[in-house]
């Protein structure tokens, strides 16, 4: 199932973003918890047959997301506003003030979170 491959993907995303945070490469992890976070969005849009645009916007894949996973807010929530992680710490000089890196407590945070919703998200996937 298709879903099932983009799930793949982001437990891939979640333990590069976790073996980054213990080099304390932490944009490099940064990076990999939105690739994991905007991957895991997809996968569930995928299995609720739910169109969506070629996009690294999490803000837009949060709302195409509840309608259909309304269970999901708080997790959708959470992860809004990590669209910039994913170029701010690849593309250096692209802002005037670049982007400060995220501090080593709010990766695992967000690791742990996108641990749990993917556990969640593979259990509807295989229809648990």
């Amino acid at each position: 199932v298709e879903a099932r491959r983009w799930l793949v993907i982001v437990e891939e995303d979640i333990d590069v973003a976790t073996a980054a945070a213990r080099l304390s490469r932490l944009g490099a992890s940064a990076y990999h918890v939105q690739q994991a976070a905007e991957k895991l969005l997809k996968a569930l849009l995928v299995l609720a047959g739910e169109p969506f645009r070629r996009t690294h916007d999490l803000d837009d894949l949060a709302s195409r997301l509840l309608p259909v996973y309304p269970q999901f807010d708080q997790q959708a929530e959470a992860v809004r506003h990590l669209s910039v992680w994913g170029i701010a710490y690849r593309y250096p000089g692209l802002e005037d003030a670049p982007e400060p890196l995220p501090e080593i407590d709010e990766l695992e945070r967000m690791i742990d979170m996108l641990t749990e919703f993917a556990a969640i998200a593979g259990s509807l996937i295989d229809g648990e």
